[in-house]
């Protein structure tokens, strides 16, 4: 065996080691890790916060890209987190003034988006002022339920950051004390930084980013953590007492309910989650139940938040996603160097839904990620966006049913270890409603027409 081969796999076996121990230390002996999560039940319910990420951890951009030289650089690492340095930057920023401003056309405000010597910090959906303030330490007092989907940051002598709405074309300009930044700007220097050339396209009222050429990203590999179903079973279900829960087990799946109106459906063979729930009291303020029929968008957000950091302990790659319109439904993804993990089975997805009226559904995986281990770190070619838009279209995909095209980590079994998962980089489509990665688009489509 190559002396390389056999240091990656000393290194694997280390960190499984590790990963093994560590458990079983805080299994005898909880207190020694007590400070490093927390676990607060609100009064009265059985919501338990599990980690101690705050809603401001959750709720910050997931892309970074940096326009200089009249071209647009999406920024990528699994080393280097531009999103943390730049927040702990704005943290240290004191705001003098913030003022609206629209655009009239798209042109426009593109002009903006594409200015030089700019750093962009882009979300999937839109969030408010109020989770600004949360996410980077503020205090704005005005425009706070504004919605914006980007922050545009200048880089140059003024410190001036622009929180951009696509949909709406409009801007909240907020201007900051003088301060300095040239701590973060060296990070843009780093040598772990991979530069994506891209463009921005606008799609379904908002830009998206479009690769101009080929790209080439590394896989990674993954410690996995595997929650135990049944663990769920009395904090889904609102009871500690197992005797008034039912089970039942059909084809691949153990359905669990509670003779009223709470449904957790478990699948043996792929570890998702889907839970159901229509009791009439079911929102919490954090420290007590506040059932309520209508929620904001804000608080849409927050209640979202809640669920998730009561779900799992493991929420350090995880981010707010996309907000889905049509069913008021949240998504949560782990994301790894700024790419989302985009696969069936919702591995590394957390989706929230909270209707108006007192329902509920999540769909989760009892399994996530842990922590990075060595890997060959094999490159990955991807082609330019356009020639995958072509190649949809060639199968046979309808155009207007493209919804969205983005590069993302695809979750694959590891061949050498249970405990260890694969990240390969490929493209994801919304077509019609729906994700699947584009191979999977192709294969449907081709099969389809075969019948």
């Amino acid at each position: 065996m190559k002396v390389n081969n056999w240091l990656l796999h000393l290194g694997l076996i280390i960190t499984v080691a590790i990963s093994l121990v560590l458990p079983a230390i805080i299994w005898f002996n909880p207190a020694t890790f007590q400070r490093d999560s927390k676990s607060s039940t609100a009064t009265g319910d059985q919501l338990t916060t599990k980690t101690n990420k705050k809603l401001g951890d959750i709720y910050l951009p997931t892309q970074v890209v940096q326009n200089k030289e009249n071209v647009s650089y999406q920024l990528s690492s699994s080393k280097v987190d531009l999103v943390q340095k730049m927040r702990q930057q704005i943290k240290r920023w004191t705001p003098t003034s913030i003022s609206q401003q629209s655009f009239k056309t798209d042109n426009d405000y593109q002009a903006l988006l594409d200015q030089n010597n700019a750093l962009a910090l882009n979300y999937g959906s839109a969030v408010n002022i109020n989770l600004f303030n949360q996410a980077f330490g503020q205090k704005i007092k005005k425009f706070r339920t504004a919605k914006y989907n980007r922050i545009l940051v200048l880089l140059g002598n003024k410190r001036w950051i622009y929180l951009m709405n696509d949909q709406k074309r409009q801007v909240y300009l907020i201007k900051f004390k003088s301060a300095s930044i040239q701590k973060f700007m060296t990070n843009l220097t780093s040598t772990s930084l991979l530069q994506l050339p891209v463009d921005y396209v606008l799609q379904n009222g908002q830009y998206q980013l479009s690769y101009n050429q080929t790209v080439k990203l590394p896989s990674y590999s993954y410690l996995i953590n595997k929650a135990s179903a049944s663990s769920l079973v009395p904090q889904l279900l609102g009871s500690n007492n197992q005797s008034t829960i039912t089970t039942k087990a059909q084809k691949n799946e153990t359905i669990y309910a509670d003779g009223e109106d709470n449904r957790m459906r478990f699948n043996n063979q792929t570890g998702e989650i889907k839970f159901s729930s229509y009791s009439k009291e079911n929102y919490y303020d954090g420290s007590q139940r506040l059932h309520v029929k209508r929620l904001s968008y804000n608080s849409r957000l927050r209640q979202s938040f809640l669920r998730i950091s009561s779900l799992s302990n493991y929420l350090d790659n995880v981010r707010f996603a996309a907000y889905d319109p049509t069913d008021s439904e949240v998504i949560f993804r782990s994301f790894v160097a700024g790419f989302p993990i985009m696969t069936k089975n919702s591995y590394g997805t957390f989706k929230i839904q909270i209707t108006n009226f007192s329902g509920q559904k999540y769909i989760f995986s009892i399994y996530s990620l842990q922590a990075q281990v060595p890997s060959s770190g094999q490159q990955v070619t991807l082609p330019a966006t356009d020639q995958i838009y072509r190649q949809l279209l060639q199968a046979g995909l309808t155009a207007n049913k493209i919804q969205q095209i983005e590069i993302g980590y695809q979750w694959q079994t590891n061949h050498s270890s249970k405990l260890v998962v694969d990240l390969v980089p490929t493209y994801f489509v919304k077509y019609n409603g729906q994700w699947n990665s584009y191979q999977g688009w192709i294969s449907a489509q081709t099969q389809t027409s075969q019948q």
